[in-house]
């Protein structure tokens, strides 16, 4: 993969976000039904917008710019945790 590659194929996506193709895929899959999870459509483009079967590319400067402005999911901890009496010896 060269660095200087704008469009990248969902594979190549899945390789620099150290994913499979499958969540990619369902990043798309989640923006163009408009459920909450997908990316901003911004970040792909559909090659064939016309044709029997959908050819996506991401645009890699679009998809690093997202991804530096997104916020952190927010990991819900307990921090007056108490183990259950069933775990206790």
């Amino acid at each position: 993969m060269t660095d200087s590659k704008t469009l990248l194929t969902i594979a190549e996506t899945a390789e620099l976000l150290n994913c499979s193709s499958g969540f990619v895929r369902k990043r798309i899959a989640l923006s163009e039904a408009n459920q909450p999870g997908g990316w901003p459509k911004s970040i792909y483009v559909n090659l064939q917008p016309n044709g029997a079967k959908s050819l996506y590319r991401v645009n890699r400067t679009a998809l690093e710019e997202y991804l530096q402005n997104a916020t952190p999911a927010k990991v819900e901890t307990e921090e007056n945790f108490e183990p259950a009496v069933a775990c206790s010896f």
